[in-house]
């Protein structure tokens, strides 16, 4: 666990900031170090120049002999510095004898000596090994009368004291300093990274749990506004697929229920061509077996084969319509049509021929009343109307009536006959395939079932909307829409 905190990129981030902070204190604190040891060296070689010099112009002046005095000057004067207190001067004449001195004289060796006259007129002060002794020396060489004048202090453990001196403050505050941005740098990470330490928490429980909602406030910056986008994505992902499931779920139940309607179609057909077929066969062996029947009994024997054939026609024809307008509804051409001419004919047709037996058809449709439709459909359409009418609804008239327009892009018909209506609870089912109304409607050879459901699934087909309810005075009513068509 630990390794694994050390390899997060918390530390990636934290690991070269804090290094860099600390070379960087490092480097700045060697050199205030040495900046401050320069700084007591250039004093310390003042002093010992200074003093050189004004032994130099006490020599080339024309009274030497108060250096005496000046020497006495120099020993009271550095006496109280314990830095100081310890000076070597020595005068040299051009053979190496020592003139005058303060403190010990300085024995040079040959080497030392050729060192000292070869360098140039002034020796910058260094620690130089004379006398077999370290020594910080300043050398002057006074070409008017060829003397060597050397200050030095010897190494005695004062002059690095002094050269020192300052260090462990530095140091101290280098410590301090580093300790403090380190601290600093760590809290600022730990700050900083907040966002990152919330975004893996994120990650990780929208990976285990798909319901997982996040609530962190996340700090208003950068990465901030970085870790809002992620969140705002996962919710959007999370609706989407939310979106998604229940899409799903709805094409399954929509497959599904088609799937049943498909199921109740095949045993409804298979029902409804037991029966004429079964009546069929039933005549037709009577005939083939009793040959003793006579004509009026044979003849109406072959009348009821044919009626129920024909219904047997009919049946298949109506449910290769119907799957003709749930299956391939848009593949069904249109065209524009003036409605008032298809339903004049239609009229005339129907009363006509007595299709509709007792009941008679009529119409109220303006003219120029145009639709986008299929003729064929249409027609077939208010043919089922009319028929459903004169079989069930005991009436003697049914109408069509033009109701307007909705909202400019559909025309609104009203279907109605003067029957006997149906039941309210039935209302909402009549258009189901081969739904039956059981009180006041008989069924009746000819009839599939599947006539309102033709109706219904034509309008659909077209766009429009259908409903049924039964009218104030009496008889069924079927409200429908067509779409207006515009094209001339």
């Amino acid at each position: 666990m630990a390794l694994r905190k050390l390899n997060s990129l918390r530390w990636k981030i934290l690991t070269p900031i804090i290094l860099s902070l600390w070379l960087f204190i490092i480097g700045m604190g060697w050199w205030q170090i040495e900046r401050e040891s320069d700084y007591r060296t250039e004093i310390v070689d003042s002093q010992l120049r200074l003093i050189n010099s004004c032994i130099a112009a006490q020599i080339n002046s024309s009274r030497p002999d108060i250096l005496n005095d000046f020497f006495d000057f120099i020993d009271d004067y550095y006496r109280q510095d314990s830095l100081f207190s310890a000076i070597r001067i020595n005068i040299f004449n051009s053979d190496w004898e020592i003139v005058d001195a303060v403190g010990e004289p300085m024995r040079l060796s040959m080497a030392e000596r050729r060192g000292l006259r070869d360098n140039a007129t002034i020796v910058a002060a260094e620690m130089l090994n004379l006398n077999g002794k370290p020594y910080f020396c300043n050398a002057m060489r006074n070409p008017e009368n060829d003397f060597m004048i050397i200050s030095a202090l010897p190494d005695d453990g004062y002059l690095e004291q002094y050269l020192s001196k300052g260090r462990t403050e530095v140091l101290v505050i280098m410590a301090i300093l580093a300790v403090v941005l380190t601290i600093a740098a760590y809290y600022s990470s730990r700050f900083y990274g907040r966002n990152i330490t919330l975004l893996r928490d994120f990650a990780r429980r929208s990976a285990v749990d798909p319901e997982f909602t996040p609530g962190q406030d996340f700090p208003h910056d950068e990465l901030g506004d970085i870790a809002r986008q992620i969140v705002s994505l996962h919710t959007e992902r999370q609706h989407a697929m939310a979106q998604m499931r229940k899409e799903h779920d709805v094409a399954m139940n929509a497959i599904e229920e088609k799937s049943l309607q498909k199921r109740r179609l095949t045993n409804n057909i298979n029902h409804e061509l037991k029966t004429p077929i079964g009546v069929i066969k039933g005549y037709l062996e009577t005939l083939n077996t009793m040959d003793d029947l006579d004509d009026a009994t044979r003849r109406h024997f072959i009348r009821k084969a044919l009626d129920h054939a024909n219904r047997l026609v009919d049946l298949i024809a109506d449910v290769s319509v119907m799957t003709r307008l749930e299956e391939g509804a848009q593949l069904i051409s249109t065209e524009c049509l003036d409605y008032h001419e298809l339903v004049y004919k239609f009229s005339h047709d129907v009363n006509e021929s007595g299709v509709l037996g007792h009941m008679e058809f009529t119409f109220d449709v303006p003219m120029n009343v145009r639709v986008r439709g299929n003729v064929n459909l249409l027609t077939g359409m208010l043919m089922n109307l009319a028929k459903n009418a004169a079989n069930y609804s005991a009436g003697t008239t049914c109408s069509l009536e033009y109701l307007g327009q909705v909202g400019g892009e559909f025309h609104r018909f009203a279907f109605y006959d003067d029957g006997i209506g149906v039941p309210d609870e039935s209302l909402e089912h009549i258009f189901e395939r081969f739904y039956r109304v059981d009180i006041g409607r008989s069924r009746k050879a000819g009839g599939t079932g599947l006539g309102l459901s033709i109706v219904y699934n034509t309008v659909k087909a077209f766009g429009g909307t259908i409903e049924a309810s039964n009218r104030p005075e009496m008889g069924l009513q079927v409200t429908f829409t067509l779409p207006i068509c515009t094209n001339r």
